[in-house]
This record gives C-alpha cells, sequence and structure tokens, in this order.
C-alpha cells in the first residue's frame, strides 16, 4: 500500500480524535450550561422578588385613601401626616439593610428570604387592623425592616453569576417589575379604590366610606402577592458558589478587594507583579469581614458617596411626597392625575432598558452627574408647571428617569467597588444616605406646610428651590468622583 493511501486511511481516525470529547472536557461543558441555567433561574428569582417590593412601593399612590381611612376616626388629621407613611418606611429600609448582608451569612439566602416575608407579611396583617396612623408609621417601618433584610439578597446572587454584566441583571431586574408595577398602579387606582374617579375635596380627604373603606381591600391584595412571590422567589433561588464563577471563566478580569494599598499621598498603586499582587490578595483575604467593612466607611470616598446620595435625592422627594397634593391645590385635571402613577412606572422601564445595556460601557461618574444635571434644572423649573398639565407630567416623569436611571447603575458601582461579599453591609451604609435624606424631605416639607406663614404657593416654590440647589452641589461632588479603581487582577 502506496503511503499516500495509509495517510488517507488516517485521517479519518485523527479527525475523529480531534473532534471527539475527553471526559473532563465534557464534564466541563455539562457543568458550565448548568452553571448557565442556574444564573438565569437567579435572575428570574431576583425579577419576582424584586415585584413583591415594587408592588409594595406602589402603595405610595394610595396614601390619600388611607389618611382618609385613618381622619374617620381621628378627627385631627390632615393630608400632610400622610408625608411620613413610606419615607419612614424606605428610612427603615436605608438603615437596616446592611443587616440583611450578616443575617445571610448566618442562615443562607433563602431562609433570609423566607424571613423577610414574614415580617412583611405579619406587617402588613396588622395594617389591616390599625385605626391609628401613629400605629401604621410603627408598622410601616416593620415592613421596612423586612423588606431591608432581604432586598439586596437576589439582586447581588444573581448579579455574583454574570459578573461582567451586573448592570444589564439589574436593568432587567428593574424593567420587568417597572411594567407590573405600572399594570397594578391603574389596577389599584381603578378597579379596587376609586372604581368612579371621584376627586377628593380640597383638603386631600374622601370622606365617602365606599371610597376609603377599600383601602382594605388594597391590603388584603398585598398580603397575597408577598405570599406568593415569597414561594416563587426561592424556588428559583439558586445560590451562587464563587469557585463555580471562576471554573466556568464568567468571573471578571479582575479581582474585587476591598482594602486598597496607598502610597504616602493617597493614592493607589498599581500593582504590576502578579505574584505581588496573588501574595496581596491572600494577606487581605485574612483580613476579617467587620475589618474591612470599617476600614472601607472611614475612607474618604465612602463619606464623598453618602454625601452625594444625601443631596441627590430631595428633589424626588419632594416630588413623589407633593404631586397630588400639588395637582389637587392647583385644580388639575382628575383623569391626568390617575395616570400619573402608572406614567411613573412606564417611564421607569424605558430608563431602566437604556441603562441596562449602556451602564456596563459608560462610567459611573459621568451618568451620575447627568442625572444630577438633570434634577437640578427640574428643581429650578418645576414651578413653571404648576399650572399646566402637559408640563406639570414631564417634571413628574424627570423624576421618574433620574430615579430609576440611578437605580440601574449605583448597586453595580457599590459592587465593583467595594466587592461582591461585602455589597450588601457597605454599599447598605452608604446607600442609607438616600433613607436620611427622604426623612429630612419629609420633616422640612410637614414643617413648612404647618408652619410657614405664606400661602401654599410659596411653601411649594421654596421647596423646590431648596432641593435644586442641593442637586447642584451634588453634581459638583459627582464631578470628582474616582471610575473604579480598587482592582487587581489575579
Amino acid at each position: 500500500m502506496s503511503v499516500e493511501n495509509k495517510e488517507r486511511l488516517i485521517e479519518p481516525e485523527i479527525e475523529q480524535m480531534q473532534t471527539e470529547e475527553s471526559p473532563k472536557e465534557r464534564e466541563f461543558r455539562e457543568g458550565k450550561k448548568k452553571y448557565i441555567l442556574k444564573g438565569i433561574s437567579s435572575v428570574i428569582s431576583c425579577i419576582i422578588h424584586i415585584c413583591g417590593f415594587f408592588s409594595i412601593w406602589t402603595i405610595g399612590n394610595s396614601v390619600v385613601y388611607l389618611i382618609s381611612f385613618r381622619r374617620h376616626y381621628n378627627n385631627y388629621l390632615s393630608f400632610s401626616f400622610g408625608y411620613f407613611l413610606f419615607p419612614i418606611m424606605n428610612f427603615t429600609i436605608s438603615l437596616t439593610s446592611p443587616i440583611g448582608g450578616f443575617i445571610e451569612d448566618k442562615i443562607g439566602g433563602k431562609k433570609t428570604i423566607l424571613l423577610s416575608s414574614l415580617i412583611i407579611t405579619i406587617a402588613f396583617s396588622m395594617i389591616y387592623f390599625s385605626r391609628n396612623i401613629f400605629l401604621d408609621y410603627i408598622l410601616m417601618s416593620l415592613n421596612g425592616f423586612g423588606m431591608a433584610i432581604g432586598i439586596n439578597i437576589t439582586r447581588k446572587n444573581a448579579c455574583s453569576y454574570f459578573m461582567n454584566k451586573k448592570a444589564l441583571i439589574c436593568g432587567i431586574a428593574g424593567l420587568i417589575p417597572g411594567f407590573y408595577s405600572a399594570g397594578l398602579a391603574i389596577f389599584y387606582e381603578k378597579y379596587v379604590l376609586n372604581p368612579n374617579s371621584e376627586n377628593p375635596t380640597i383638603d386631600n380627604i374622601y370622606y365617602d366610606q365606599r371610597i376609603f373603606l377599600n383601602f382594605q381591600k388594597l391590603i388584603i391584595y398585598e398580603i397575597g402577592i408577598n405570599i406568593l412571590v415569597c414561594f416563587f422567589t426561592i424556588l428559583f433561588y439558586f445560590q451562587n458558589d464563587p469557585k463555580e464563577t471562576i471554573k466556568y471563566g464568567f468571573e471578571e478580569k479582575e479581582i474585587l478587594i476591598e482594602v486598597e494599598h496607598k502610597n504616602k499621598d493617597d493614592e493607589i498603586i498599581e500593582i504590576t507583579d502578579k505574584s505581588e499582587r496573588k501574595e496581596i490578595i491572600k494577606e487581605i483575604k485574612k483580613i476579617p469581614k467587620q475589618i474591612k467593612i470599617q476600614r472601607a466607611l472611614k475612607n474618604k470616598r465612602a463619606v464623598k458617596l453618602f454625601l452625594m446620595i444625601f443631596l441627590f435625592f430631595p428633589t424626588i422627594n419632594f416630588v413623589i411626597n407633593t404631586w397630588r397634593p400639588i395637582g389637587i391645590y392647583y385644580k388639575l385635571k382628575t383623569s391626568y392625575l390617575q395616570i400619573i402613577g402608572a406614567l411613573f412606572s412606564i417611564v421607569g422601564c424605558i430608563t431602566s432598558i437604556i441603562f441596562a445595556l449602556i451602564g456596563d460601557r459608560i462610567s459611573f461618574r459621568i451618568l451620575f452627574c447627568l442625572f444630577a444635571f438633570f434634577l437640578a434644572f427640574s428643581s429650578f423649573t418645576f414651578q413653571l408647571s404648576f399650572h399646566n398639565e402637559i408640563f406639570f407630567i414631564c417634571q413628574i416623569m424627570i423624576s421618574s428617569f433620574v430615579l430609576n436611571g440611578f437605580n440601574v447603575i449605583i448597586d453595580p458601582h457599590m459592587m465593583t467597588v467595594y466587592g461582591m461579599e461585602n455589597y450588601i453591609e457597605i454599599g447598605g451604609v452608604i446607600k442609607s444616605s438616600s433613607g436620611f435624606a427622604e426623612m429630612f424631605s419629609v420633616i422640612f416639607a410637614f414643617y413648612l406646610e404647618n408652619n410657614f406663614t405664606g400661602n401654599k404657593d410659596s411653601v411649594y416654590k421654596l421647596m423646590y428651590i431648596i432641593s435644586g440647589v442641593f442637586a447642584s452641589i451634588s453634581f459638583v461632588l459627582g464631578l470628582f468622583e474616582e471610575d473604579d479603581k480598587f482592582l487587581y487582577e489575579e
């Protein structure tokens, strides 16, 4: 047999050997497939979980009905008492969300989600039987604590599967719940609370029991939604294993570390030697978690981020808490006011899509400054919209755009700067500034409405001028925010 004929006979065998998978390759391929499926399932779990939280925030559009209900038993109440209900809840969320990370470390993600749902169910059940606004404040705070310990668990877990697509995951996790809450807002307003689209009195109160008693129906809906959300969130939840993330190639190109090495000028040293970097990472991993958190929070950057967020939020808080009373005071059409809650959510969905796609490509500093600029502009021009329904809605939608865009980019930024391991604790402390900002906003608004000698027109204008100044300062601070530099290759 000639040499050429032998080569022709051998070639198919060689090709077959080249195309056949070794046991290790097959195991790797199947393992990677399972890993991706678990990641997708965890993203679904995150979406379902956030849908539950969005449904709770949707009730914020219904404060007028709750206050009307409570006023039936407490004649001294005015609508301004409703300013505190959701800010108290959000303040509790901001203040106690770092606790969720410690609870997760102790009992695991699924049990933390279950505990969160149990607390929320108890709080809503007690609100159903409550007749006192001050008891409502306590119960909303309890509800906030329940939300706080679970709010970041599924988001962190979903992002840890796809580390280089954190903004995309956060955007998707806000997109579907946004559409859901838009539909829910319309359903609650049109079919549960106020089917006949009746207007409240000039003092924002409904005196017709057929209307304000519907608020109890809404609470029953929320209890049912919360139970279903808990069940399906846990069903689709798969705890991420960092070893699998590294094994199947979805880790970031750089390992995130929380304690930066600095020179005398307080600048980060660029470590180029790989062996030196590995030794540094090993040493850092030996540092107790509490110590790393303390060091990170004492850093100037953490203080600056805290102030940036604190000054960023008053405009958004004023808009969320005052758009309905402003609309009623200036006698804007009820048909326009009824769709604002839904439009707010729809704009939020569109914003989530946009920044889910670009959030991983554009620096946090640029996007934050863009949002702060929009807020400052909106604050200084808001008073021009008080007599025009279309302009009024557009101004509120600016706040929706900014709020939802910020929510997409802030968590990936915190995860990148402080690492997945400590994101909930450190990020939670820094983001608690939004809760302090909200409490400041509602206390300030309540004080002005009840103590300011001028008319309400002057009160509303003063609110937005002050918030515009705050947003402008936040913009300036944002210009000096560093891009993600706490990154080292392994």
